[in-house]
C-alpha cells in the first residue's frame, strides 16, 4: 500500500501546484505581518507621532519583565500612555477598574488588582444571560480564575498578534488544502491506478484505503509547514520574546480563566486547527466520494465555506453554540473559546467548550469517513455484481 499512497500523493501534489501554495502561504503570512505592524503607528490631533517600528523598539527597551503592579505605579508617573508598553498597562487599567486611569488608583487599589479581577469575573458569570450556571459550574470557573496569583508584563506583541491572527490565516489554510485533496478520487487516466488496482485481489480495497490515508498524510503536512512558514514571518519582525508570560496581560484575555502562557495558547491554537483540519479533509473526503467530479465538488466545498462565513457574520449565540462551534471556521481560530466561559452539559456532566468542542469534531469526522468508506464499499459490491 506504500507504494500506492507515494503514487496518489505524486498525482494530486504537482511541483506547480506546491510552490503556488506555498507562495500563497508566504504572502499571506509576509502581508499579516506587515499589516500588524503597521497597526502600531501612533497618530494624535497634531498628525504622525511614530512609526509601528519606532513603537514596537520602544516598547523592547521600556516594557522589562515587571510585576503588574509595578507596571502601575510607573505609569502613575508618567503623564500619559502613548507608547505600546504603556498603552498595554493602560488597557489593563481600564478593564479592571472599569474605565478609570492608572493615576486615578489608589495603592490600595493597585495592590488589590487580582481580587478585582475575580469579582468582575463572578459578578459576569451571574449576569451572563446566555447560560444559567450552577453553583458547582461557579465554583469550576473561579477556581481556575484564582490560579492567577501574579503576573508578569513585558514585551510579548509578537506573540499576540501571532495568537490573534491564527483565526483567519488556518481557516484559508485549510480550504486550499482541502482543494488540493479535492481530486484524490477522481479518475485519472496517466496514473490507472483504479483499473491497475481492480485487476488484483483486493485491489480496490487497497486503493480507497491508501488514497484516504494519502489525503490525512499530505493535508497534515501541508498544515504544519504552512503553520511554520507562518510563526516565523509573523515573529520575526516582532522578536520572540514574551512567550512565558500568561495571556492576561492581553486585554483581549485578560478575563479568561485559562492559567496559561501565549506559548501554550499557540499550541492550543495549533491543536484545534489541526482537528479542524481533520474534519475538513473527512468532510472532503465524503463529498469526493460522493460527487465524483471535482468542480461539482469544489463548488459544494465553497458553499460551504459560504455559509460558514455567512454564520460568523450574525454574531448569533444560539448558531454558534448549536452549529458553528464545531465547525473548523470557529474551532480553528475564534478567541471566544478563551473568554467566554461556554458551557454544554451531556449525561448530567459539564463540559468546557474548549474540550468539548474539539472532541465533538473528532466525532463528526470520524462519521464522516465512516460514510465514505460505507458509500466505496457499496460501489465495490456493485461493481462486482455487474461483473
Amino acid at each position: 500500500m506504500r507504494s500506492i499512497v507515494k503514487v496518489e500523493s505524486k498525482r494530486i501534489l504537482k511541483t506547480e501546484l506546491l510552490i503556488v501554495f506555498f507562495a500563497i502561504v508566504l504572502i499571506l503570512s509576509v502581508s499579516s505581518s506587515y499589516q500588524a505592524v503597521k497597526s502600531y503607528e501612533l497618530w494624535d490631533r497634531d498628525g504622525f507621532v511614530a512609526s509601528g517600528w519606532e513603537n514596537l523598539k520602544h516598547g523592547k527597551e521600556n516594557a522589562g519583565n515587571r510585576s503588574i503592579e509595578e507596571a502601575i505605579v510607573m505609569l502613575k508617573n508618567t503623564q500619559k500612555a502613548v507608547y505600546v508598553d504603556e498603552t498595554n498597562i493602560e488597557k489593563l487599567v481600564s478593564l479592571n477598574y472599569s474605565d478609570r486611569e492608572a493615576r486615578d488608583l489608589s495603592d490600595g487599589e493597585i495592590n488589590s488588582f487580582f481580587e478585582n479581577r475575580l469579582r468582575t469575573i463572578k459578578r459576569r458569570l451571574d449576569e451572563n444571560s446566555n447560560f444559567n450556571y450552577s453553583e458547582t459550574e461557579k465554583e469550576m470557573f473561579m477556581e481556575r480564575a484564582e490560579e492567577l496569583t501574579g503576573l508578569r508584563v513585558g514585551f510579548a506583541e509578537g506573540w499576540k498578534i501571532l495568537n490573534r491572527d491564527m483565526g483567519s490565516f488556518i481557516p484559508l489554510s485549510l480550504i486550499m488544502i482541502s482543494i488540493i485533496i479535492m481530486p484524490l478520487f477522481a479518475d485519472d487516466a496517466q496514473t490507472k491506478m483504479k483499473e491497475l488496482c481492480q485487476s488484483t485481489k483486493n485491489g480496490k480495497r487497497k486503493l480507497d484505503l491508501a488514497r484516504i490515508t494519502t489525503a490525512f498524510g499530505v493535508g497534515s503536512v501541508l498544515y504544519f509547514v504552512a503553520v511554520i512558514l507562518y510563526f516565523f514571518a509573523k515573529m520575526i519582525p516582532f522578536g520572540f520574546s514574551g512567550g512565558g508570560e500568561y495571556i492576561q496581560s492581553n486585554e483581549d484575555t485578560f478575563f479568561s480563566v485559562f492559567h496559561i502562557t501565549y506559548a501554550k495558547q499557540f499550541v492550543w491554537n495549533c491543536s484545534r486547527g489541526y482537528i479542524a483540519l481533520i474534519f475538513v479533509i473527512s468532510m472532503t473526503i465524503l463529498i469526493s466520494v460522493l460527487m465524483e467530479r471535482i468542480m461539482a465538488g469544489i463548488v459544494v466545498v465553497s458553499f460551504y465555506w459560504i455559509l460558514l462565513l455567512i454564520m460568523e457574520k450574525m454574531i448569533s449565540f444560539e448558531v454558534n453554540h448549536v452549529f458553528a462551534n464545531f465547525m473548523p471556521l470557529r474551532l480553528s481560530g475564534s478567541k471566544d473559546f478563551y473568554i467566554h466561559n461556554e458551557i454544554y452539559r451531556f449525561a448530567g456532566k459539564t463540559f468546557h467548550a474548549m474540550v468539548w468542542c474539539p472532541a465533538v469534531a473528532v466525532a463528526l469526522s470520524a462519521f464522516m469517513v465512516g460514510i465514505a468508506v460505507w458509500w466505496l464499499r457499496r460501489k465495490r459490491v456493485g461493481v462486482k455484481n455487474m461483473i
